[in-house]
């Protein structure tokens, strides 16, 4: 079990991909169901968007910002979260995996206020772990626009865990170009 809270973001407007991304399918279930599949192991799951998903059952928060950004998100589940580490996952990483998040929860250390995956020497914000303490610095963020997760894990303690070894799992899926590579990597 991931002593954890897993904050699963479906919103965004997908203006590319055209739809929104979380109901997009691969085979016989949808891009969120694969996530919440990823995170199967965490103490709690909760959807953050601007729309609740009727078709599902799982913890919602709405998010009330107008702004649209990853960070938004992430204030609006640390502002929320009980617990002291929480996963901020985008639901436009179909191929990600409850091992990665294993690997990932495993590095944390004392101090630290972000645990997160870098791919070819990108830092992948938007499936990391961050500590609650950040939400003085996210909510200053926001209030001096300053809107970039880069930024903002930058100007914290992080921890770079590499996973050059899976680089599959942190496909983006912005168009539906990327979704059809996407379902040619699982055939």
């Amino acid at each position: 079990m991931i002593e954890a809270a897993a904050y699963i973001l479906i919103g965004g407007q997908s203006r590319r991909f055209g739809s929104p991304k979380w109901k997009a399918r691969i085979g016989n279930e949808t891009v969120l169901n694969r996530i919440l599949y990823s995170c199967k192991e965490f103490e709690t799951q909760q959807l953050v968007g601007k729309y609740r998903p009727s078709e599902y059952k799982v913890p919602f928060i709405q998010d009330r910002h107008k702004i649209q950004a990853p960070i938004i998100g992430l204030h609006t589940a640390l502002q929320q979260s009980k617990h002291d580490w929480n996963l901020i996952i985008s639901c436009d990483l179909p191929l990600m995996t409850n091992s990665i998040m294993d690997r990932l929860w495993g590095k944390r250390k004392t101090g630290s206020d972000v645990i997160i995956p870098i791919v070819n020497d990108m830092l992948q914000t938007t499936c990391a772990f961050y500590h609650r303490k950040l939400l003085d610095l996210c909510k200053a963020g926001i209030q001096n626009n300053m809107l970039s997760l880069n930024d903002l894990v930058r100007a914290s303690t992080y921890i770079e865990v590499d996973f050059s070894d899976q680089t599959d799992a942190f496909l983006n899926m912005n168009t539906q170009e990327d979704l059809v590579s996407i379902k040619k990597k699982l055939l």
